[in-house]
């Protein structure tokens, strides 16, 4: 039987994520990576705990390019 992975332990580690890299915003694809190598996330899982963790601690931000055209997606912490 596999481990239950917590709402609040993934929502901790994605704020200390943001601590300890002393960021404003993360690749979304860097902060799914870590989460799985600390096994809070499996690859390809949607509607999983760190997924509800994600909504309920960041936004989504589009980036742009120089000719505004999206770029990629980055992780922003909710404001408290």
């Amino acid at each position: 039987m596999a481990k239950e992975i917590k709402i609040e332990w993934c929502e901790n580690f994605i704020r200390a994520f943001f601590k300890k890299h002393n960021c404003k915003g993360v690749y979304t694809k860097l902060m799914f990576e870590a989460a799985e190598r600390a096994g809070l996330y499996t690859r390809d899982t949607y509607g999983s705990n760190f997924s509800k963790a994600l909504e309920n601690t960041v936004e989504v931000e589009s980036v742009q390019d120089a000719n505004g055209e999206y770029a990629y997606s980055v992780f922003r912490l909710k404001e408290a």
